[in-house]
């Protein structure tokens, strides 16, 4: 064994080790309560996965007498169990013996005088060429016994990425799609929940990637449960690390697909020789030497890649990409072009069509192939963003109160106080009582039934919840920042709310209150948090303050005369996310005020109270330059991110407000053009068009960009787009989110793409009009369920779609 490696492995047993002591107090805890609070078959449970645990780190780091000990323990449960006998004082005195001796070797393990086998032998890598540079996602609760499998997938070749829970898990992949996923479910604290976390992961998997679960469960049961959630195969754990890199080399090759190029090149030997190139790195390749056959060929060879020549007969590059293009099948397709002609101007017409890479030949083989597989992986990443947001989901389904309940425990158990927790929802009516009483038991179950449906239309995809009682439910929310929360809850009460109930073929409003129970370790325990979610709903009812998704009342906003820009106010930044690209390069710029909680009020709940002359003036000058100062400071956004900033009325009468922005950009030492797009309502441009037309020329003065907002609420917009010169058109949400018109809608788009105008799409609540936005042509999105506004830039795009909140109207995807 090479001596780095041994060290390796060595560290790593100590780091067990050092572990041991913590570990026994988690197995005090356990027996403990057993002992003194509540003797039940859950508890026994707990204690049996906790020894087979141990078995599992015993024989993994090579401890051989931890590994009896808590063998001896997790036997003697079993047998036990098997005979159906019941801990009596005997067997209660056996056990309590067994914990003190299993206590006794776990000391003596940390303290280095229990016995030490030799660590597995190390692996060859060369033995494994096709491990090399393919990730795994290792997710496992243990952290130690993870970084021991972590270091041997490693030695073998293999790229890892390690996560503690899946739901971090989940979040990567929005990003990035693994060769596999080695998965631990953990049965010891969270049941079956993992088995739940596979369905969700499978759901972002676009492509067949493999799952493979490793457990200490060797029941039938457990394995078929497994099965059925969609795993790969399932391994015992303590693992054979030799046997686990044999079996993802296994799964991994049988899940390879072949690259399908197709080349299109009039010159019968440069698709020869480029074919002979790609073939030799292992794409399958068909050559197209009849340019105007393409589109047939592509439809039957369904290409991965296309590569194509600019200069050919009857149809050049560029023409036929656009008809590629123009084919659903072929929307995201990559393309390649190649060519001998050096004209800097053609350079620019190819790139503007969104191709992946441009050749000038003469070229390296080795960089023929490097582009291709560089095209391959990046198209790969863009169907697995586009997928995901448009994807229709299956309804979640409705859990049991004992799993509900343990996973809320998990929540509390997990959660650490910082600007995201999780939260419980608390949803009922006011005056549950009088209407309990009013209606018969048939009845108030139709209507029950009725509130869970539309309950269970609105849940997403990260969140669980139960029916408490009539007219009673809870949602478990993951970890999100308190504004998400009440915005969530916003969401929640007004779907279960906004329609009517029909009892008896008649019409009955409801009005779904709520209350939101923000969950931190403090909490203690279930019962706590629920308490607390209740008590967050009564004050609700009874109008008291609570952190419910109620308005903010004006006692809790200050006198604006006495209001101090730099103490009471703060920025966040609204991502605008590009499919395309999963490097994000803009923001919305939102002003937030600082509410007597501490907790960040929205403009639109405060800024309608700015009355004082020149006061909001004021304030749009304080945003630019807040905003500039970040971007300009971060030297991650320095180079390219663009700030959307909003302007008031006020400030759009004085001209000089555009002299100081570009005092304000020349200070900061930006560079490039548009780093400022301002934004003007489309309702305000209609009416003011001719000074519209002028504080657009000097934006353009001062290298700044114009974007129209609101845009489509009039169909007049249409008429003036030429004359502005814009260069976005951020649309009005009555179109993208609500439906409305939807003709106007197609020609807006194409009339803006057609001129180059960018589109952002905001409000998308609904992965039904994404996916049409998308095929129309619109590549910018913004939106709070999208990615949620905050107080720093998040550079990646992080697509976290919950999913379809409201059935409302949607756009045919015809």
């Amino acid at each position: 064994m090479p001596q780095e490696f041994r060290n390796q492995l060595e560290r790593l047993r100590q780091q067990f080790a050092a572990s041991l002591p913590e570990r026994a107090r988690r197995l005090e805890e356990i027996w403990s309560h057993l002992r003194h609070l509540n003797w039940s078959e859950q508890g026994i449970t707990t204690l049996q996965q906790f020894a087979h645990k141990l078995i599992e780190a015993g024989t993994s780091f090579g401890f051989p007498e931890l590994r009896h000990s808590a063998q001896l323990l997790e036997n003697f449960i079993t047998d036990l169990n098997e005979l159906g006998r019941s801990f009596g004082g005997l067997e209660y005195a056996q056990l309590e013996d067994h914990i003190r001796q299993l206590s006794q070797i776990m000391a003596a393990t940390a303290n280095g005088t229990a016995r030490q086998d030799p660590l597995p032998s190390a692996i060859d890598p060369s033995s494994y060429p096709e491990a090399l540079g393919k990730t795994i996602f290792l997710v496992d609760p243990d952290r130690v016994l993870a970084a021991l499998c972590n270091a041997y997938l490693r030695k073998a070749g293999f790229v890892v990425e390690y996560f503690d829970n899946p739901q971090a898990c989940m979040q990567r992949l929005y990003l990035d799609s693994p060769a596999a996923i080695l998965m631990d479910p953990d049965f010891e604290r969270s049941g079956l929940q993992a088995l739940g976390n596979l369905h969700q992961i499978k759901a972002l998997l676009t492509q067949d990637t493999p799952i493979i679960l490793m457990s200490g469960r060797t029941d039938v049961n457990a394995k078929l449960r497994a099965l059925r959630a969609g795993s790969s195969d399932y391994l015992i754990k303590p693992l054979d690390f030799h046997f686990l890199v044999e079996k993802l080399v296994q799964i991994i090759t049988q899940h390879t697909k072949t690259q399908r190029v197709m080349i299109v090149d009039d010159d019968p030997a440069m698709t020869n020789l480029q074919a002979e190139i790609l073939r030799y790195a292992g794409m399958e390749v068909l050559c197209v030497n009849q340019p105007l056959h393409s589109l047939q060929r592509a439809a039957k060879f369904k290409p991965d890649l296309v590569i194509l020549d600019m200069h050919m007969p009857d149809i050049n590059g560029m023409e036929l990409a656009v008809l590629l293009r123009q084919d659903p099948e072929f929307l995201l397709l990559p393309i390649i072009f190649v060519t001998a002609d050096t004209d800097t101007n053609l350079h620019k017409s190819i790139k503007a069509l969104g191709v992946n890479a441009l050749l000038t030949k003469p070229f390296e083989v080795t960089e023929l192939i490097s582009v291709c597989e560089q095209a391959l992986a990046d198209t790969s990443a863009l169907k697995n963003r586009v997928a995901r947001v448009t994807r229709n989901a299956q309804q979640p389904q409705q859990i049991n109160r004992s799993y509900f309940f343990a996973a809320l425990e998990e929540e509390l158990h997990n959660n650490n106080l910082g600007n995201q927790n999780s939260a419980l929802y608390y949803f009922s009516i006011d005056k549950l009582t009088e209407l309990t009483q009013q209606l018969g038991q048939i009845e108030l179950i139709d209507l029950h039934d009725q509130f869970c449906r539309r309950l269970s239309e609105t849940v997403g995809s990260d969140e669980q919840w139960i029916d408490l009682s009539h007219m009673v439910a809870c949602v478990l929310a993951g970890k999100r920042s308190p504004e998400f929360h009440r915005q969530r809850g916003e969401q929640f009460t007004k779907h279960l709310s906004s329609q009517p109930y029909i009892i008896k073929g008649k019409s009955l409003s409801l009005q779904i209150k709520l209350g939101i129970a923000p969950l931190s370790s403090a909490l203690g325990t279930a019962n706590n948090a629920l308490l607390r979610a209740e008590q967050a709903f009564e004050a609700n009812i009874s109008g008291a303050t609570s952190s419910s998704a109620t308005a903010v009342s004006d006692k809790n906003l200050p006198d604006f005369s006495h209001v101090v820009f730099s103490r009471d106010l703060s920025l966040a930044f609204q991502p605008i996310i590009s499919l395309e690209d999963a490097q994000i390069e803009h923001f919305s710029v939102l002003t937030r005020l600082r509410g007597e909680d501490g907790e960040p009020i929205a403009a639109g709940q405060f800024l309608s109270r700015i009355t004082q002359p020149g006061k909001r003036l004021e304030l749009d000058r304080w945003v630019l330059q807040q905003a500039v100062s970040a971007i300009a400071t971060n030297s991650q956004t320095r180079e390219q991110a663009t700030l959307f900033i909003h302007l008031a009325e006020e400030t759009l009468q004085q001209s000089s407000f555009f002299s100081f922005a570009a005092n304000v950009l020349r200070s900061s030492r930006l560079r490039g053009e548009e780093r400022l797009v301002f934004m003007l309502e489309e309702n305000w441009i209609l009416n003011h068009f001719h000074q519209a037309r002028e504080i657009a020329k000097a934006l353009r003065d001062i290298r700044c960009g114009i974007c129209v907002t609101r845009a489509g609420e009039s169909e007049q917009i249409l008429t003036m787009v030429d004359d502005l010169a814009l260069n976005y058109l951020r649309l009005s949400p009555r179109l993208t989110s609500e439906g409305a018109n939807p003709k106007l809608l197609e020609r807006l788009i194409a009339s803006a793409t057609g001129r180059g105008i960018k589109v952002v799409a905001t409000q998308i609540e609904n992965s039904h009009n994404l996916s049409s936005l998308w095929m129309q042509g619109v590549r910018l999105f913004e939106g709070f369920f999208i990615q949620p506004p905050d107080t720093g830039f998040h550079l990646q795009n992080d697509i976290i779609f919950a999913k379809e909140f409201v059935q409302g109207h949607g756009f045919s995807s015809s």
